[in-house]
């Protein structure tokens, strides 16, 4: 609003004297009132406005179509080629000991044997430089090969002390990746595609977990897997959990047994991330003695473990360092714990807990809806030597025999080892060549 307009509202009949003041006012304000002075100071011309033309070398932006993820098409049997920081847990907790028997005897101490004068032999039951890389570094590259369907590793191209998991030029797998449909398809862990094309591990967490602990393997390290399911079409979390847990594709208790909810299951596989729950390595160390995990479905493990707790197994009351020696024996036509034996050790741990397994009958429920003979229940020995020698090399045996020898030692002497030496030999040498 100008001055004049401002003004001229306030009175309604100016004077000659009026005028004459505002006349002297336009004119210090430099014609500010109209331009209507004395002087005849011409009227000030507005400026035009100024079009900026465009510049036409300039293409117009275009956004480009988004490319569909190919995950959300996935159909059950597809293989797919991810890294495991790719996949996301659907139970919450793993046995650490069986981690720690994987870490401690798959990465060796390269110079506890000097070099034989015909070098690197294979297993050799006469060499133990060669039988030790065999069963150590050799091993590490061979499970993986055979957990990703391809067989186990090529010798030919096997290059001892050379091996890089995380590098593919180190080592080569026998059999091609595995496609859909495929023999080595069938060994693959499974996973359920999720909403937005998240994946849901549903078997192999163990696995997986260890292979991203190694030192030459890691959250990158690339894995194939095979879809159980798609449920990435479900309207929101809650109706893919309904989904996932109607098909029982997950392990919603905690490592003492407690209900959690999906939410509190954790983001990665690792042992950053996942619980330590004690009653599933022990479970893992009756494998081949009280059942077969052959072909038994997702959480068979975690199915034993909790009929374990839910029948009173005390597993406090054995020692987890003591690997004493504990046998048995037949007596009345039924396998009983041998009376001159351990009562206490981890070793009788196992023991005890396979025999309460083999004295079940198939038809028994267990857990989940499970019979014995669903969780591959196996029958109970007829005779003790071989139960017993197979409790010997499975579980508590030492990795050197009497003549010194280099040997495969048992896993729970290796889970042992780890966490007394807080690590592999790769790592603490001296403390793995510690007598017991």
């Amino acid at each position: 609003m100008s001055l004049a307009f401002r003004f001229g509202r306030a009175h309604a009949a100016p004077t000659l004297r009026t005028l004459s003041s505002l006349s002297v006012l336009c004119a210090l304000l430099l014609a500010g009132c109209g331009g209507g002075s004395d002087a005849g100071t011409p009227p000030v011309a507005e400026t035009p406005p100024v079009t900026v033309a465009p510049d036409p070398g300039t293409p117009p932006t275009v956004t480009e179509p988004v490319a569909p993820d190919p995950l959300l098409s996935a159909v059950a049997g597809d293989v797919l080629k991810v890294a495991i920081q790719d996949l996301h847990p659907t139970q919450p907790s793993v046995g650490y000991d069986q981690i720690y028997y994987h870490l401690g005897r798959k990465q060796p101490d390269l110079t506890r044997f000097a070099a034989t004068p015909a070098g690197y032999l294979g297993d050799d039951a006469n060499d133990n430089y060669s039988r030790y890389l065999y069963r150590t570094e050799r091993k590490r590259v061979d499970d993986y090969c055979a957990d990703n369907g391809q067989g186990g590793v090529d010798d030919a191209r096997y290059v001892p002390m050379t091996v890089r998991l995380i590098d593919p030029k180190t080592f080569a797998c026998k059999d091609p990746v595995p496609t859909a449909g495929s023999t080595g398809a069938q060994v693959l862990k499974t996973v359920v595609v999720g909403r937005g094309g998240t994946l849901y591990l549903t078997d192999g967490h163990h696995t997986m977990t260890a292979l991203n602990e190694l030192a030459d393997g890691g959250a990158a390290l690339p894995v194939w897997v095979r879809v159980a399911a798609n449920f990435s079409s479900a309207g929101s979390d809650s109706a893919f959990w309904d989904q996932m847990k109607a098909q029982q594709y997950t392990w919603l208790f905690d490592a003492q047994q407690r209900p959690i909810t999906p939410e509190q299951l954790p983001a990665k596989v690792g042992l950053a991330t996942m619980q330590d729950d004690p009653y599933r390595s022990l479970v893992y160390f009756t494998r081949g003695l009280g059942y077969d995990n052959t072909n038994v479905s997702e959480f068979a493990e975690f199915y034993w473990a909790s009929w374990l707790r839910k029948n009173g197994f005390d597993l406090a009351a054995y020692t987890r360092d003591d690997l004493a020696r504990a046998r048995i024996e037949i007596s009345g036509g039924k396998p009983v714990p041998r009376a001159s034996d351990s009562m206490t050790s981890y070793v009788a741990a196992a023991r005890d807990a396979a025999l309460r397994m083999v004295a079940l009958a198939v038809t028994d429920p267990v857990d989940g809806g499970r019979t014995a003979a669903d969780l591959g229940k196996l029958a109970p020995p007829t005779a003790a030597g071989t139960w017993n020698d197979a409790m010997e090399e499975e579980i508590w045996r030492t990795d050197l025999n009497s003549s010194s020898r280099y040997r495969s030692a048992g896993k729970a002497w290796y889970a042992k080892r780890f966490r007394q030496c807080g690590g592999a030999a790769s790592t603490a040498p001296a403390c793995w060549l510690q007598s017991e």
